[in-house]
């Protein structure tokens, strides 16, 4: 159970910084067209 808890919280880590990568990767994308 303590294994299932580590790895939900590892998926959930990772699946943050993803969203923040792809979130910082879709402004700089806006800001070249508005640019």
């Amino acid at each position: 159970n303590q294994e299932r808890l580590d790895a939900k919280r590892k998926a959930w880590e990772e699946g943050t910084w993803v969203r923040e990568a792809a979130l910082a990767h879709a402004q700089k994308q806006l800001a070249r067209k508005v640019a």
